[in-house]
């Protein structure tokens, strides 16, 4: 059964709302976090058939997380024993024991057997149930919520409960603080180039501005004529970080880029390696990967995310090539809420399946039968699961808040990462465009965002996750040859960086951290209850490393750009590691990997970054400072010293 959107957004405003009262033996499972931007309007009609699942939890994911560090460490004799995907599936397999209890419970709370099953992939428990059955059997509370910056409805709780005894089977329940969307949805109109930053509401939009320091003529040669510090070219950052001109492409060492909802110009990207990377041939471009209706190049929907990582990529790591991972189509890029699931499921099958990646509630929904509004066509097919294999290493430059979704919801994606690094892939994401705060966003002791620069630190994911690399941003020095952390006031552009709410500090961390606490303390509160101010000492601290992310150079709908943010920070990074994988494959050796553990116990390859600071929520945010610290990370990379650790690695 659906709603009727005329029908809900009809029902009263107003009524007053208890907090339900769990069973004994009932535990909270999960509690929303407010940072969705809903508004409680009214109660569920009793009567109303929701359609649930139930995302069964996995086996061995604290194996998997020890295992992982194993063959990642440097001074283990596993280093580098990666798995497949196959191994990596079998190890994560729910269990029979996790789905005979929570079907007996069902039973035994009356939702008999032959009302609900289980999906192929053995992930999902799928039945449907009245609002009544389900307040009941959750111990929750079902109401009508409206955006508060939209006509959207929503359907779902603020929390639920399950028995104690039950929980450690269930990851998630949906609907409930993931809630089921029922309003109608707007079409995507043709915009101008001019208009078009990304139609993905999880990119980092570049910081964009004419570059009107720089004439034709000397944009024509290169730039020479321009001080790197006023205009970044790929010269620029060779010389930076000492990084070689590429003079190999093994096969299968392709870098991944991943985009959605933006489209790179071939035209565009010529005029860009003609003047600053001759070497780059004209025409060359990605090989498409599109997942689940992704195209790519599309003229009319040009944007400068797409235009930025090739313009960086592709002149570093010449000759080798690079794939794109362009992900949705653009009737669900637009309209859809959550954010990375169906990328996940393109690479790895068993997330479409047992591991339950999609949430129903905020994902793409295929087929999708949309026939209007959107040029560029549908996917009017099922979704791709493990479509493609995973290439070595995936730069990623998109990211929402921590507290955007559920803590279930996001743990999937950071778990998802785990077992690709278990299969040897680098997955390298940008920390964020606004230091501390998240979109200028904070968080309220109630566990709501506001826009008052007040409140609470909001983390970054997947930046925050400690299964990948997270990337911050520099700018050069006015000598051209040192860095800074990148401070933008006019455009609030800081380093994304700070701790997580989520994620605890991993191991590889650990000593880093007590190291910086002790020696550099913050000037703020720490406290580990959530919302509090400033921030979770005890999290995970991102980013890990850092780049130049500021007056990068490119062409723009045929005019030279100045373009900034750790969009262009992440993809410098990733294909510094695609070259180093280069060397270690020539050597007869394997990828690198997950490389985090790596690089902390080797902050001697990376230049330390100690003036600067990532502002937000009120405050000047942490201090760039000796030695690790939540706005640069390690540091910038040195190149030659990065390669000599991983080449004397097994």
């Amino acid at each position: 059964m659906y709603f009727l959107k005329s029908t809900i957004l009809a029902l009263a405003v107003g009524t007053s709302f208890a907090s339900p009262t769990p069973r004994h033996g009932h535990v909270r499972h999960e509690k929303r976090t407010g940072g969705d931007q809903l508004i409680k309007r009214s109660r569920a009609d009793p009567s109303w058939q929701l359609p649930v699942r139930i995302a069964l939890a996995q086996n061995n994911l604290d194996h998997g997380g020890d295992r992982l560090l194993d063959i990642s460490d440097p001074q283990s004799a596993n280093f580098g024993k990666h798995m497949s995907s196959k191994e990596v599936g079998d190890l994560f397999r729910p269990s029979s024991e996790s789905i005979g209890a929570v079907r007996h419970w069902l039973h035994d709370s009356g939702i008999e057997l032959e009302r609900h099953n289980v999906t192929v992939g053995r992930g999902w428990l799928k039945f449907y149930a009245s609002v009544e059955e389900l307040e009941d059997l959750l111990s929750a509370q079902y109401h009508v919520y409206g955006h508060s910056k939209s006509e959207e409805a929503h359907i779902g709780c603020d929390e639920y409960h399950l028995p104690s005894e039950i929980a450690p089977h269930v990851d998630f329940v949906t609907p409930s603080v993931s809630m089921i969307r029922v309003a109608g949805e707007k079409d995507l109109k043709k915009k101008k180039r001019s208009e078009v930053k990304s139609f993905s509401p999880a990119s980092f939009p570049p910081h964009t501005a004419p570059a009107g320091g720089v004439n034709s003529d000397s944009f024509a040669k290169g730039a020479s004529e321009v001080p790197c510090h006023t205009a970044v070219t790929p010269d620029c950052l060779r010389t930076l970080y000492g990084i070689p001109l590429g003079n190999s492409s093994a096969t299968g060492n392709e870098i991944g880029i991943f985009e959605s909802g933006d489209f790179y110009d071939q035209a565009d990207l010529d005029l860009t390696f003609e003047s600053l990377a001759p070497y780059v041939p004209n025409g060359t471009h990605p090989t498409l990967h599109g997942i689940d209706g992704g195209k790519a190049p599309m003229e009319d929907y040009i944007g400068i995310e797409s235009l930025l990582d090739m313009s960086l990529i592709f002149p570093l790591i010449h000759p080798q090539q690079a794939i794109l991972f362009q992900v949705d189509d653009l009737h669900e890029v637009e309209s859809a809420q959550g954010f990375g699931d169906t990328f996940l499921d393109a690479l790895d099958a068993s997330y479409c399946t047992f591991e339950g990646g999609d949430d129903p509630t905020l994902d793409p929904k295929y087929p999708d039968t949309n026939t209007t509004g959107f040029p560029a066509g549908t996917w009017n097919q099922a979704e791709q699961c493990g479509a493609y294999t995973p290439t070595n290493v995936i730069s990623v430059s998109y990211g929402l808040g921590e507290d955007k979704f559920s803590r279930f919801y996001w743990n999937r994606q950071c778990q998802e990462y785990m077992k690709l690094g278990l299969q040897g892939v680098s997955v390298i994401y940008s920390s964020g465009d606004s230091g501390v705060s998240n979109r200028g966003q904070c968080i309220t002791p109630n566990i709501t965002h506001n826009y008052d620069n007040t409140g609470a630190f909001s983390p970054s994911f997947p930046a925050s996750c400690p299964w990948l690399t997270s990337v911050g941003a520099t700018q050069f020095n006015d000598d051209d040859k040192t860095e800074t952390a990148v401070n933008v006031p006019t455009e609030e552009y800081y380093s994304g960086g700070g701790f997580s709410n989520y994620w605890p500090a991993p191991s590889y961390q650990e000593s880093t951290l007590a190291k910086y606490f002790t020696n550099t303390p913050p000037p703020y509160n720490n406290n580990t209850v959530y919302g509090t101010p400033y921030y979770n000492k005890s999290g995970r601290g991102y980013p890990d490393v850092a780049a130049i992310g500021q007056n990068i150079l490119l062409y723009s709908d045929n005019t030279p750009t100045f373009v900034g943010g750790t969009s262009a920070s992440a993809p410098i990074f990733a294909s510094i590691i695609t070259l180093i994988n280069e060397q270690r494959l020539a050597a007869g050796k394997s990828v690198v990997g997950f490389i985090n553990p790596t690089l902390y116990k080797n902050p001697d390859a990376f230049t330390d970054i100690t003036t600067g600071s990532n502002p937000g929520c009120g405050t000047e945010g942490f201090p760039a400072v000796e030695g690790w610290d939540p706005v640069t990370g390690l540091g910038t990379p040195i190149f030659d010293k990065l390669l000599a650790v991983f080449l004397a690695l097994p």
